[in-house]
């Protein structure tokens, strides 16, 4: 479905932060992208998304190439990003939300609002509720909500777990898990391998900007990636990521 080869991001104040990044993602399924705080995840899903362009290297979605697109063109193609640190219009309804996210590309409306609700039926009470009066465990729901609301056949979800009560974490979870049988890829990003093995089926380590490694989840891959990272930054803190 989508292939980076040779991918290397840079910002206009500083140095690259991804280096030649070559990564496939056969779909529909859920990819877990781990690593600390600073390796490059967010920036490679923002260029993905079309929010950043490449210095070198190329980016292919259903085989076109698609280098350098625009964040417009990206949800046209069915490429949705439910970011970090969630990024709502505060002042709109959840209702208002739904209203203004339509199905990008002309597609059909895969994902009408009832199945949306049904998927978090904590919303349900919320849809006359301002975004900045959610609590944050609402807010991420939203979030996904809003980004499925266009439609996408790959969802960019950013830590979509951070600082939520574990319950919320686990609903979030299940539902990331389910949405490959609705035809959708998921590509999340996580902090380490423990989250990354509730949802995905395929682990991608991310450190310093290069990607060192993938394999299917499970305690043998875990261990296979453990033993790379070990032998290719021997004197990183064993704890970050948590592998």
């Amino acid at each position: 479905m989508l292939t980076t080869r040779d991918l290397t991001v840079a910002y206009p104040t500083g140095g690259p932060v991804l280096h030649a990044v070559t990564l496939t993602l056969p779909g529909p399924g859920v990819h877990a992208l781990i690593g600390p705080n600073g390796a490059g995840k967010t920036t490679l899903l923002h260029t993905i998304a079309g929010h950043l362009t490449p210095t070198t290297g190329t980016l292919h979605l259903h085989g076109h190439d698609v280098t350098g697109w625009r964040p417009e063109t990206a949800v046209r193609a069915g490429v949705a990003l439910a970011p970090q640190g969630r990024r709502l219009w505060p002042s709109l309804t959840v209702a208002e939300h739904f209203a203004a996210t339509q199905p990008g590309g002309g597609r059909p409306d895969q994902w009408p609002i009832d199945d949306l609700l049904d998927m978090f039926p904590t919303l349900t009470g919320r849809l006359g509720h301002r975004a900045h009066q959610l609590s944050g465990g609402e807010q991420q729901m939203l979030t996904i909500a809003r980004a499925l609301r266009t439609a996408p056949q790959l969802l960019l979800a950013d830590e979509p777990t951070e600082g939520l009560a574990p319950i919320v974490a686990d609903q979030i979870t299940t539902v990331l898990r389910e949405l490959p049988a609705r035809g959708v890829t998921v590509l999340v990003a996580l902090p380490h391998v423990t989250a990354a093995a509730q949802v995905a089926d395929t682990i991608h380590v991310l450190a310093a900007g290069h990607l060192l490694g993938a394999a299917p989840t499970g305690a043998a891959a875990s261990a296979a990636l453990r033993r790379h990272l070990t032998l290719t930054h021997p004197g990183d803190d064993p704890a970050e990521p948590d592998l």
